[in-house]
Formats: C-alpha cells, sequence, structure tokens
C-alpha cells in the first residue's frame, strides 16, 4: 500500500475543531499534545474528543442532513432556499466541487482519522494501572478502530476513491493521491472485525456511557458494509452501464460479501437478547424523548450521537435537526408555540413517500412518523384556504374560537370538498383548517415529520440536545433481510421483515401477523419500500439507493421537484471537495471524479 499523507490535518486535534486556512504558515506545537496522548489520562481524552466529529456530522447544520435526505425518491428540497437545496436539486448550474457540505465532510473526517491513528498506533505503550486497566485501554482501542471505521467508511460511500491514512502524520505535506477503495474497505472492514471483539458487547449489557460505540455497534455496521462491497462486485456494466463500480463486477465476490453480510447481521439479531437488546414494543416508543439517551430506556439504540454530553474535554452542543421536518403551521396558528416546533421546512416528502405507507389502518408507522392535528393556541379571527380538488379550486373557512380546539387536520389521503364541508363547515362554531394530499405545496402545507422534534426546549425557537440515534436493531433485521434476498433466500428475507412489520402492526385493532409478507412478495422495490416505512429520515436513504444502484431510476421515477430532470450518471459519487484538489500542490494533481 503507498503510503500518502493527507495535507488539510493539524497534527492533532483535540481541544480545537475548527479548520486552518492558513496551513501553510502553521507551526507545529504538537508535541506535548502528543506526549500527553501518551498517557492514561490524555488518552482517555484523545479518545472523547474524537467522538465530537458524531455531533458534527449530525447536528451542526453543515452536516450530512443534506447529503443523505433529499435528493432521492424520499425527500425534495423545500420551495424555499437552503443549504442543502443545491445538492438536492443536482442543479448543474451550482452544484459543484465547492459545495460547502461536501467540504465539511471531508474535513471532519480526516483530523479525526488522524488523531484516532495516533491513538491506535501508540496505544501499547500506554501505562496500566489504577487510573487505566488492561481492559479499559482494549475497550478503548475498540473505540478508536470502530470510529475510524465510520469515518472512512462515510467517506467511501460518497467519493469512492478517497486517501487512505492509517498510521499518524505529525506534519502536513503538500502531496496526497487516492488510494482504490478496495483497499480502503480492507481497512474498514479489519478495524470492524477488530472492534467487534476489543469493545464491550453491548451498551445495555455493559452499561457503556450512551454514545460509546460497542461490539453490536461494530458488528452492525459491518453488516452493513459486506452488504454494501457485495453490491460493488454485483454491478455488472449490462445492469449498470453508467455506475462507476462497474469495473469491480464479480458474482462469486458479491456472493461472498452478500453471505458474510448475512451471516453477521442475523448473528447479532440471535445474540441480541443475550446482550440486552431488544426492539421497543411500538414503533412510537423508539423516538419517545422519554426514551432517549442517556435515560438507558431505548433497547434498540446501537449508536447515538450525543448533543448533550460533555466527556472530559468535550463541550455540549445543540442541533437544529429537530426545525427541518417542520411545516409552516404558524401561518395559520398565527404562532410558533414549543410542541409543534420552529418551521425550517428544509425537506418535503414526495409523493411516494406518503403513499408508501399503505396499511394505515393496520401499520402504525405512518401516524407515529407525521403530525395530523394542530390544535389553537389562541383565538383567531378566521380567513379563507384554498386549493385545488379534484381539478377544481375549492375555498374553506376556518375559525378557532377556543384554545385547545382543533385547528388543522392532515387527514393524509384525499377527500372531497363536500367531505370537508360536512367535517368543518357545517358545523357550529370552530371551523378548522382540513389539508389533503392535493394542498401540499412543499413549504408551509404537507405533513410535519415528528421524529426529532423536542418538546423540552424553553422556548420554540431553541435547537435541540436530543440524542440522535445512528444505528438501531430494527435496521440490522433490514439489512439481514436484503442480504438474504441477494443470496436467493426469500423465506429469511420475509422472516426478518416480518418481525419488523409485526412490530409495527396495531395491535389494538389487528390480529396478530396482519402485516406478515410472504416469501414471494419480497423484490428489491419491497425492501426498499420497508426500509422508507421504518428509516424515513434517519440519514440512510442516499447511501441505500448509491448501494443498490438505483438512485437515478428511482429519483427520476419518484421526485416530485426538481431533482428528477437534473440527475445524471456523475451524482452516483459526489465530486471530491475543490478545497483538497487545491491543497495537492506537489506531485500529481489530486484527481476528481468522473464529470465533475
Amino acid at each position: 500500500m503507498k503510503k500518502v499523507i493527507y495535507i488539510l490535518f493539524v497534527p492533532i486535534l483535540l481541544l480545537c475543531f475548527t479548520s486552518c486556512n492558513d496551513w501553510l504558515e502553521e507551526e507545529n506545537h504538537s508535541k506535548t499534545t502528543q506526549d500527553f496522548l501518551k498517557t492514561p489520562k490524555g488518552f482517555k481524552m484523545g479518545l472523547n474528543s474524537a467522538y465530537s466529529v458524531l455531533g458534527q456530522m449530525y447536528g451542526d447544520e453543515g452536516g450530512v442532513h443534506g447529503l443523505l435526505n433529499p435528493g432521492t425518491d424520499e425527500f425534495k428540497s423545500s420551495t424555499t432556499e437552503n443549504r442543502t437545496t443545491t445538492l438536492a436539486n443536482y442543479d448543474p448550474s451550482r452544484y459543484t466541487a465547492e459545495n460547502e457540505l461536501l467540504s465539511n465532510l471531508w474535513a471532519n473526517a480526516y483530523p479525526n482519522i488522524n488523531t484516532l491513528n495516533f491513538l491506535i498506533d501508540n496505544v501499547e505503550g500506554i501505562e496500566i494501572g489504577n487510573e487505566l486497566t488492561l481492559a479499559q485501554r482494549t475497550q478503548y482501542l475498540g473505540e478508536a478502530k470502530f470510529l475510524r471505521a465510520f469515518l472512512y467508511f462515510s467517506l467511501v460511500q460518497q467519493f469512492g476513491d478517497v486517501t487512505l491514512n492509517s498510521t499518524f502524520m505529525s506534519e502536513p505535506a503538500r502531496n496526497a493521491v487516492r488510494n482504490d477503495m478496495l483497499e480502503v474497505y480492507d481497512l474498514i472492514i479489519k478495524d470492524l472485525i477488530d472492534a467487534s471483539t476489543e469493545c464491550l458487547p453491548s451498551p445495555q449489557q455493559n452499561k457503556l456511557e450512551s454514545g460509546r460505540a460497542s461490539g453490536a455497534t461494530a458488528k452492525h455496521l459491518l453488516a452493513r458494509v459486506y452488504l454494501t462491497l457485495g453490491w460493488v462486485y454485483n454491478k455488472d456494466a449490462a445492469k449498470y452501464p453508467d455506475n462507476s463500480h462497474n469495473k469491480y463486477y464479480n458474482p462469486a465476490k458479491a456472493k461472498e460479501y452478500f453471505q458474510k453480510a448475512y451471516d453477521t447481521a442475523s448473528s447479532l439479531i440471535a445474540e441480541s437478547s443475550s446482550l440486552g437488546l431488544s426492539l421497543m414494543p411500538n414503533f412510537t416508543d423508539v423516538f419517545d424523548e422519554a426514551n432517549d439517551a442517556p435515560s438507558g430506556k431505548n433497547k434498540e439504540e446501537l449508536l447515538v450521537a450525543r448533543q448533550d454530553w460533555d466527556m472530559d474535554n468535550n463541550y455540549g452542543r445543540r442541533t437544529s435537526l429537530n426545525h427541518y421536518f417542520v411545516n409552516g403551521y404558524e401561518a395559520y396558528l398565527g404562532q410558533r408555540n414549543i410542541n409543534d416546533g420552529r418551521c425550517y421546512s428544509w425537506f418535503n416528502p414526495t409523493k411516494y413517500t406518503y403513499d408508501v405507507f399503505n396499511n394505515r389502518d393496520k401499520d402504525t408507522r405512518y401516524d407515529a412518523t407525521f403530525q395530523k392535528v394542530w390544535y389553537a393556541t389562541k383565538t383567531q379571527t378566521g380567513g379563507t384556504v384554498s386549493y385545488n380538488i379534484n381539478g377544481t379550486k375549492e375555498s374553506f373557512k376556518w375559525q378557532y374560537t377556543v384554545v385547545g380546539d382543533t385547528a388543522i387536520y392532515y387527514p393524509g389521503y384525499n377527500m372531497s370538498a363536500n367531505e370537508i364541508n360536512r367535517l368543518t363547515q357545517n358545523r357550529e362554531g370552530n371551523k378548522y383548517i382540513i389539508f389533503t394530499p392535493e394542498a401540499y405545496d412543499g413549504y408551509k402545507i404537507f405533513p410535519t415529520m415528528t421524529k426529532f422534534l423536542d418538546r423540552s426546549r424553553a422556548q420554540y425557537n431553541d435547537d435541540s440536545d436530543r440524542s440522535y440515534i445512528i444505528f438501531r436493531l430494527s435496521e440490522t433485521y433490514l439489512l439481514a433481510s436484503e442480504a438474504a434476498y441477494m443470496l436467493g433466500d426469500n423465506a429469511n428475507a420475509a422472516k426478518y421483515i416480518n418481525v419488523i412489520r409485526e412490530r409495527a402492526r396495531n395491535k389494538e385493532t389487528t390480529a396478530a401477523n396482519a402485516l406478515d409478507v410472504a416469501a414471494g412478495d419480497i423484490t428489491l422495490n419491497f425492501i426498499l419500500e420497508e426500509r422508507t416505512r421504518e428509516l424515513l429520515g434517519e440519514h440512510c436513504r442516499w447511501a441505500d439507493l448509491a448501494r443498490t444502484g438505483t438512485l437515478l431510476t428511482r429519483v427520476r421515477k419518484y421526485d416530485d421537484g426538481v431533482a428528477k430532470s437534473n440527475i445524471v450518471s456523475k451524482d452516483q459519487l459526489r465530486p471530491i471537495p475543490q478545497s483538497q484538489i487545491n491543497r495537492v500542490t506537489s506531485g500529481e494533481r489530486y484527481p476528481q471524479n468522473e464529470g465533475w
């Protein structure tokens, strides 16, 4: 493997997480820091500092939200401009290698990888004693390897070939090369296999501090990595002519990695009970604020990004994720409120997303995912709303006379004007607003997704310190199902999906197993649809579509914004950040992805 140096990092990031624009004039004062990191206290603080990258990725407005949620079949960008619009729309005039979200991911990953490299390189020299036991040192080593694998996997999913540094680099350099992504995958897999045994088995069984990686966390990610590699080897030029990964086509390798994905995911599921892991009883429990980390109540969590965490030297931060999916309800209620949130309206579900939540009388996930009712928070004098119903413009009066009355209702299905009039216009007193899917406008009028709302804030404009669930056990079932399907084992593919669907079943009104599907029902489209029902908005969709080679086809089929017209073959990989290319001033020019 060629030894390369990434040129952007400051030698080690422990106390400062800002980028350094004047890197050529930077003096290296890190020797003291490096010596400190070789002490038991410094080793622990260095690892804790690396965890902050999860807060940056999943908490900052410039994090991964715009890379993974919009611009897919599930979400489009709002009709108003926001920081993710260019990416979400694949805007050919503005989507370039200068994009801030791409640069942020690159800049967040590599300095932290370098810190982790130092910790891993020097772990054997850390003194064992009362301050740091051998078991603790082994656990922390496993966590460091997990985080390094997590960051590299985040990079290769977006960019393909990237620079691979597996040892600490003490000085910046002007040269760098891109390694074949299979080399990067080799390190990712090795790190995750090590982490699966070096880390303590599970957060729940071992009472790990919430937010730390465990052996179960590593196994879950390993299953996803194996599954992704299976797809890499599965893309032949005939079926995927526009995909940059078809050069790796190897059916035998594809089967090997699908089998590894299945074995890893299914074994984690099999041992989950002994590890203190389990699906939460009801889908609504997963995102119930009362079950958030660090309460320890959510037995489904495998990894969370803590926003309220002060691990010795990591200061608490807040996230605006609670605002991104909120509609413009205040235009009708007359004010914002804590319960309903602050409207950013960054991400709007597509018609596909609403439609895929079928069997709503049996499946609780639509009602648990979307807000349907808003209540009056002050007396309103009233007004009129108008929208087309079945091609005809209809108008409806509204008036809220009592605080606490129903003010807005989203039934989630189309209704005739007569039905709406019967429910709202012909009643005495409060005439509330009904918005059916025909009224959805891409900014003010659409159902709020409630997974990330924070009703514990002091006031409605506040950002949130809720923990963000990065991995959870229900996805492990879906990974096992997808791997089984790719192995031609539809029976097990259906078995694992049915566990998820049984949890989602409305147990008050529906008989057991009423949502079960048969082996013959399982297709790739069905698996992707089930991932929407279960994981909507949970920062994995772009990677799901890129992994399965369906990004182009599904965006063109299901997007109802402008992305469907703009997306082209090159969009299956992101452009290498221009800042990286510009800073390689020695040796060969840093390569850009094809088409960019």
